[in-house]
């Protein structure tokens, strides 16, 4: 055998594999009666959220995508379909013509505000069974993410 893990419950990476496929299905399960696909949530909550903290001049496509650590070019495509859907709108930048500024309609937002409490439901019950360990995942994880955005 060629793996340096005598078992394969030895490999970080394979059970962050396992569980965020477990997770991504749960989501998934909670997503489909709002018609959203996880990437679609993110990108919809995100633009939610971000316009929340009163970004100076919008929310662009580049900050969403960085924001959720999404290729550029798969975020533009998945807001052109949550545009098409009537959730978000797309402008010009009043500075940078490049750019697109990302605002929520009114039925964006409401979608947004449902599909966040259903997501996190089923992150707390998907989570419940570490407890209190809770915590040292969520330190592990963002030194994790930190360690590879630099």
């Amino acid at each position: 055998m060629s793996s340096e893990f005598k078992e394969s419950r030895d490999s970080p990476g394979f059970l962050l594999w396992q569980t965020t496929n477990i997770w991504q299905r749960e989501i998934r399960r909670v997503l489909e009666p709002l018609e959203l696909t996880h990437p679609q949530f993110v990108l919809l909550f995100s633009c939610q959220w971000l316009n929340g903290k009163g970004s100076d001049g919008g929310v662009t496509q580049v900050q969403l995508a960085n924001h959720a650590q999404m290729d550029v070019n798969v975020t533009s495509q998945v807001l052109r379909t949550l545009e098409k859907k009537g959730y978000i709108k797309r402008s010009p930048h009043s500075i940078d013509t490049r750019a697109k500024v990302i605002t929520m309609t009114a039925p964006g937002n409401d979608l947004a505000t449902r599909a966040v409490q259903v997501v996190e439901a089923a992150d707390r019950a998907f989570f419940e069974s570490i407890g209190d360990d809770k915590g040292q995942l969520i330190d592990l994880l963002l030194q994790l993410v930190k360690r590879h955005n630099s």
